[in-house]
């Protein structure tokens, strides 16, 4: 299925920020057309409200207020927003808006790309803007899901109900199981994290990807860390943070 133009607006208030994000993004693959640039609050709520943007790239500071009094003054938008700052501590309230992604900068292409693949995935799925883990928890009662996972004797089939979490090890990924056993197997932590897409996975730190049907409890730290079933304590990366307290909040 070919993807139609993503009209794309950028709110930012220093002008060789924007320039480097519309650079970064006109360098990917994706149909992205910007269609206006702003820098202050009136700007943009103007700005947004003309060209009726499908996926908006928002700074936190900008001239005149924050990013939180221009979306209060867009009650009913419609757009997708991503969040592109230098700060961390806004991450939970920039989710009460049901933001769609919360990027730290300096930006990571890889971490842009994902995003803007996100919205690819959510648009073609015509997803609502506040989808939250509980929407997953919802949809999937009923379903029986499984993973076909090879090891060394053959294959083993796992329900994902299963898998507390996965760690990644160079070019091998190890499960970690609610029956307390672990199954090494000869596939990327990158791989299984693209075949768990939209099946309640997330990917909280360069090794690891938790299930999200098994966390128990979350401590505040820099990135803080997860507690899961069986007693188990991961750390959570600065940069994965916010994309792990999204399904938590709302």
């Amino acid at each position: 299925m070919t993807m139609g133009t993503i009209r794309t607006v950028l709110i930012e208030d220093e002008a060789s920020a924007r320039q480097l994000l519309a650079s970064l993004l006109m360098d990917m693959e994706f149909p992205l057309q910007i269609v206006g640039e702003a820098d202050d609050v009136s700007g943009g709520v103007a700005l947004i409200r003309k060209e009726r943007p499908e996926l908006i790239f928002l700074d936190i500071n900008l001239r005149g207020g924050t990013a939180f009094d221009l979306l209060n003054q867009l009650p009913d938008l419609e757009a997708e927003v991503i969040f592109a700052t230098a700060y961390d501590q806004y991450a939970i309230r920039a989710f009460d808006f049901a933001a769609l992604g919360y990027l730290l900068k300096p930006l990571r292409i890889s971490e842009l790309r994902e995003a803007v693949q996100r919205f690819a995935r959510r648009r073609e799925a015509t997803a609502p803007a506040d989808h939250r883990l509980k929407t997953f928890l919802t949809n999937q009662q009923g379903k029986q899901s499984r993973l076909v996972v090879p090891d060394l004797s053959g294959f083993r089939v796992l329900s994902l109900s299963q898998i507390i979490f996965l760690r990644g090890e160079i070019n091998y990924t190890r499960f970690f199981l609610d029956d307390g056993t672990e199954l090494l197997t000869s596939k990327t932590l990158k791989e299984y994290e693209r075949l768990l897409d939209g099946s309640g996975f997330c990917r909280i730190h360069q090794s690891y990807l938790i299930n999200l049907t098994h966390v128990k409890s979350y401590q505040r730290g820099e990135g803080g860390v997860v507690c899961l079933a069986q007693g188990h304590h991961l750390d959570v990366s600065r940069r994965r943070k916010a994309e792990f307290m999204r399904y938590f909040v709302g």
